[in-house]
């Protein structure tokens, strides 16, 4: 979920209802102590097992596609990092995940792991108090990103923040790296939250990480290093907020109690028996040996308004001359191609190569906004011969891996932020095809050169694609007095039987209306 389009829309209307109230300030001259990650050299654990299974120099890889798999498998890392864990997210949510992880965080820094933890601060104004008591710890270090100056959870306060800084305050963090020893590392789509972990009772997201081992964590440390250093990160203890040694202890005592009880629940049952990381360390799991390419946005890039596009993240990936020749496959649940994707589809298709996107349909949407900017370009998407498919908002009766999901939630989304080229090249990362991700925020992914690897993520989002689950929208032409319409049809399948809509499926017609004003507004540089 891309929660700065919602709450910035939300946040500049409630600042021109009324003036702001007061409101403590962040203190800014905080002190910020430099520090770096661990050598990935140094002796731990983790180096010894990988040791045996990655060859010196290499790196290895692994899927997480499961919900359940990926939040083990960043409580298993807590549990047996020995030296440091880095921790980077856009959100964090107070949730049940959200504190299984915080859990596992301080029991790591209870054992003697630094502990540093990297959060956006779109989303952290009634959080405060919790992270500065985290920050408190003697081995835990709590830092924001591109921070509110005035905090306040009062939405005309901070409404008009986001009006009068919003070059700045409109550009987010949105970043997400769990690293261990600088020997293991997970990227992809997913924040820290029960939607993303197969957790919440009425949403899923469908999303996709990587697990990566081996010399490209380095990489992946050196990019956290950088964020962390930089000087939009201002430190928890800046907060205004106080805490105390006795509420860290009695938080710290809640969460392992809190862990505990989760652990032993069916939910926590689950994720034992998904979790990668025991077969990976002892070898039953075989990781997948590939070159990659780390490529991240320069953390500078929230303070100004443009950076030379060859230091951005899509002109790093343009750098690596992945030119797909045969096929495209991209997934991006917030598709906004603009002029820039526009041109590289029409390139592409020029060049025979074929092209197709997956992204939400309208119904599986969490940002309205977002899907009318993707409706102005079907049109032109279709006639330049891309195929389109819009993932269903529900599972079908026919079940399948990829929407059973564990916690019966009864709507499902697209989260997944992949592309595969040549079924050779697959980049998994936090990358949304749309102007917001290229322009505004920061985002990161990695590039990972594996046949093998782009056959599994090919696999699934196929899978996807099939007419049980997606929706394909199509150009038809008719004439209406003399004169030659374009019009959509969505084709699918259901329960066995082909269906065609001439409107966006499983909508009302006021959402329909909605989506018709929402498409006129001129500010798709924002979405």
């Amino acid at each position: 979920m891309n929660a700065t389009r919602s709450t910035f829309a939300g946040l500049a209307l409630a600042a021109l209802l009324a003036l702001p109230g007061c409101g403590a300030t962040l203190r800014l001259d905080t002190d910020r102590p430099h520090s770096l990650a661990a050598s990935n050299e140094a002796e731990s654990t983790l180096r010894t097992h990988l040791s045996t299974h990655i060859p010196q120099g290499e790196s290895g890889f692994h899927l997480l596609h499961d919900g359940h798999a990926a939040l083990a498998a960043r409580l298993a890392l807590a549990q047996r990092a020995t030296r440091t864990l880095d921790v980077q997210y856009y959100l964090f949510h107070n949730d049940t995940t959200g504190r299984m992880v915080a859990a596992s965080l301080l029991a790591a820094a209870e054992r003697g792991v630094r502990v540093r933890v990297l959060i956006d601060d779109i989303d952290t104004a009634d959080k405060e108090l919790r992270l500065a008591t985290l920050n408190l710890h003697p081995n835990i270090e709590v830092r924001l990103f591109n921070p509110f100056h005035t905090r306040s959870t009062n939405l005309l306060v901070k409404g008009w923040q986001a009006l009068r800084e919003s070059v700045r305050l409109n550009r987010r963090m949105h970043n997400k790296a769990f690293i261990a020893d600088n020997q293991i590392g997970i990227t992809g789509g997913r924040n820290i939250g029960d939607e993303y972990f197969d957790a919440h009772n009425d949403l899923a997201f469908i999303d996709l990480d990587v697990i990566a081992a081996g010399a490209v964590v380095d990489n992946l440390s050196q990019s956290f290093d950088t964020y962390w250093n930089s000087i939009a990160a201002v430190p928890a203890s800046a907060l205004p907020v106080r805490s105390s040694e006795k509420r860290l202890q009695r938080v710290a005592d809640t969460l392992q109690r809190f862990r505990r009880s989760q652990l032993d629940s069916d939910y926590g049952r689950k994720l034992t028996a998904a979790d990668p990381i025991p077969g990976l360390l002892s070898g039953r799991t075989p990781w997948i040996v590939a070159h990659a390419d780390l490529i991240v946005d320069p953390p500078g890039k929230v303070l100004k308004r443009s950076k030379p596009t060859s230091q951005l993240l899509m002109g790093q990936l343009a750098g690596l001359w992945i030119d797909p020749t045969r096929r495209a496959l991209i997934v991006s649940p917030y598709f906004v191609p603009g002029a820039a994707g526009m041109a590289y589809f029409q390139y592409w298709r020029s060049h025979g190569v074929q092209v197709d996107v997956l992204t939400n349909a309208f119904a599986a949407s969490d940002v309205p906004l977002v899907h009318a900017g993707y409706a102005n370009y079907r049109i032109p998407l279709l006639e330049a011969g891309v195929s389109l498919y819009e993932l269903k908002p529900a599972e079908d009766p026919i079940g399948g891996r990829l929407r059973d999901l564990g916690s019966g939630s009864s709507r499902a989304s697209l989260h997944a932020k992949t592309f595969v080229f040549d079924d050779a090249y697959v980049f998994i990362g936090s990358f949304n095809f749309d102007p917001r991700s290229a322009l505004l925020n920061t985002e990161m992914g990695l590039v990972i050169h594996s046949p093998e690897l782009a056959r599994q993520v090919t696999a699934i989002v196929e899978d996807a694609m099939r007419p049980e689950r997606s929706f394909q929208p199509r150009l038809i032409r008719i004439r209406e007095r003399g004169t030659v319409v374009k019009q959509l049809r969505w084709h699918d399948v259901h329960e066995g039987a082909v269906r065609v809509f001439d409107v966006e499926p499983e909508t009302t017609r006021v959402q329909r209306g909605l989506l018709r004003m929402l498409q006129a507004l001129p500010i798709e540089e924002h979405l």
